[in-house]
């Protein structure tokens, strides 16, 4: 999901009625990663609309590029370097006549 934020997401529950909206956020960064055969991720897809890593790469750049981008990528990925960042938002929301503050 891209092009919005926690507060959209607060604002679109708002817009479609609901009384009662919470919003609970979770950050997470951690150094190192599982170390993955670069073969596996090329054949890796963010989701099932997706393609790809690999046939993303071969559409998009030149493979003066592809070597370039291999290159600096594959040795962090097949050692675990690098970092995982995650972003997790829990939306709660009710819908009624909010109580008296």
């Amino acid at each position: 999901m891209l092009d919005f934020d926690d507060r959209d997401l607060v604002r679109y529950a708002e817009q479609a009625g609901f009384a009662e909206v919470g919003l609970e956020l979770r950050f997470t960064v951690k150094n190192g990663r599982d170390p993955v055969p670069w073969e596996r991720v090329l054949r890796m897809a963010g989701n099932p609309r997706v393609p790809p890593l690999g046939e993303v790469l071969d559409q998009a750049l030149t493979p003066h590029e592809i070597a370039e981008f291999t290159a600096y990528l594959k040795p962090l990925v097949e050692s675990g370097g690098g970092q995982q960042r995650s972003a997790i938002a829990y939306l709660t929301a009710a819908k009624g006549t909010p109580a008296p503050s």
